[in-house]
């Protein structure tokens, strides 16, 4: 008996080690204390979206520093692990690996739309939250997921935020009737394009003003010529405009080119509040619209003083990364806030960390403000019905938010503008 003693021992030793090191995997319950509680960010960080999808996985790691310094997540800390997505496949495999090899429990993204409808495809299956903070399209939130948690507004309501500025105020400005004003409308053919264009043709048209073309493309076009003609032709006085980056760039040079550009051009998000937008086109950009997300605010803006340290703490450690940059991009902005927000103020007041619990903390809690200038209320689909996208104007290079009143920090200039076509 004295003989078989040892490796007695040895097994009972090992069945309580294997035991013990039971991790949080999908459901989050079986993680100690001394474990690291493991979040992803899946981000575009190479192809034509790279530039801002590095710059929201450094505002996400700026989030987790911060989290971490405060004692982490259930008293746990929290461990980042990263993933490249160019494209809605490589998200779906990169979502695949980070949940199923990594362990993670919340995946924060993830820029664009394509990206987060494929994401969140893996998260639904296996009960890994989706905190996204950059993909607009209302297909996110109007697909029954249950363990999507969408921080800002989604396209439809973005896009009619911007007719409605159009609609109320640019035609007085103009001097023309909402009923005699003529409104084009191109976009990117994507869910995210198609959503945001639907709403603001939807609020067009609610207003009473005259939609007189619409047009959509492929964002891997490389000339634009025959849909500038065809606008043209429309004669708009307003051209309602929704694009990434290369493509927002393609359209305004080849507006330039034939002589074609609007009274007004209002940008709806992405490309055209791409740092590289006003970069690339210079001082002809001044007075060109670019309704987005809250950017930048002042941070007077921010009443509660812990939250205004931290704004102001973000902008500061993401600045010091990206020196060549004047301000914070405002996907950075939202990528930090999404993050943050999360970390902070959903998951404390989880019970458990499984993700029961976590869904349950996500729709009841309610805030007045998070870093992004509006706060959080979400709906049972997951979306946040207290997001709100403002109306921005690029001025000098710089992003100046010019509505709602309470948060503009500029007035609006080149209405019309100084190189529209007569």
């Amino acid at each position: 008996m004295k003989k078989f003693l040892p490796v007695l021992l040895v097994l009972v030793l090992l069945a309580t080690t294997i035991t013990g090191c039971g991790g949080g995997g999908n459901g989050g319950e079986g993680g100690t204390d001394s474990e690291p509680f493991k979040v992803g960010a899946i981000y575009p960080l190479s192809g034509a979206n790279a530039l801002l999808g590095n710059q929201c996985l450094t505002a996400v790691k700026i989030a987790v520093d911060m989290v971490n310094e405060a004692g982490g997540v259930h008293g746990r800390q929290v461990q980042l692990i990263e993933a490249d997505a160019p494209d809605p496949t490589a998200a779906t495999t990169e979502a695949g690996r980070l949940v199923d090899q990594q362990g993670v429990e919340i995946i924060f993204g993830s820029l664009a739309s394509g990206n987060a409808i494929a994401i969140a495809g893996v998260t639904e299956r296996t009960g890994v939250s989706l905190v996204e903070s950059g993909g607009v399209a209302d297909a996110l939130t109007d697909s029954g997921f249950k363990n999507v948690f969408r921080i800002l507004d989604k396209g439809s309501l973005r896009g009619a935020t911007g007719a409605n500025y159009v609609g109320t105020a640019i035609a007085d400005m103009l001097g023309i009737a909402p009923s005699d004003l003529r409104v084009a409308i191109i976009h990117e053919e994507s869910s995210y394009g198609t959503s945001v264009a639907d709403g603001a043709e939807a609020k067009a048209i609610e207003l009473g003003m005259n939609v007189v073309a619409r047009e959509h493309y492929a964002t891997t076009i490389t000339d634009m010529s025959a849909l500038v003609l065809k606008i043209n032709e429309a004669k708009p006085d307003v051209l309602l405009s929704v694009n990434y980056i290369n493509d927002a760039i393609l359209l305004v040079d080849t507006l330039k080119q034939y002589n074609a550009v609007p009274k007004v051009f209002m940008g709806l998000g992405a490309g055209t509040t791409d740092p590289n937008f006003a970069a690339t086109i210079g001082a002809d950009s001044d007075g060109f619209f670019c309704t987005d997300m809250p950017t930048n605010l002042p941070l007077d803006v921010f009443k509660d003083e812990e939250m205004r340290a931290t704004v102001s703490a973000f902008r500061e450690a993401f600045l010091e990364q990206y020196p060549d940059l004047l301000n914070v991009s405002i996907a950075a902005e939202a990528a930090f806030a999404g993050a943050y927000t999360f970390m902070t103020e959903i998951l404390p007041n989880a019970e458990t960390l499984d993700p029961e619990s976590i869904r349950e903390a996500a729709l009841t809690t309610k805030l007045d403000m998070t870093t992004l200038g509006f706060g959080w209320d979400l709906g049972d689909d997951g979306q946040n019905y207290a997001a709100s996208a403002n109306i921005n104007q690029w001025q000098g290079g710089e992003v100046v938010t010019i509505y709602p009143e309470k948060l503009k920090n500029g007035d609006v200039i080149n209405v019309p503008l100084p190189i529209a076509s007569e």
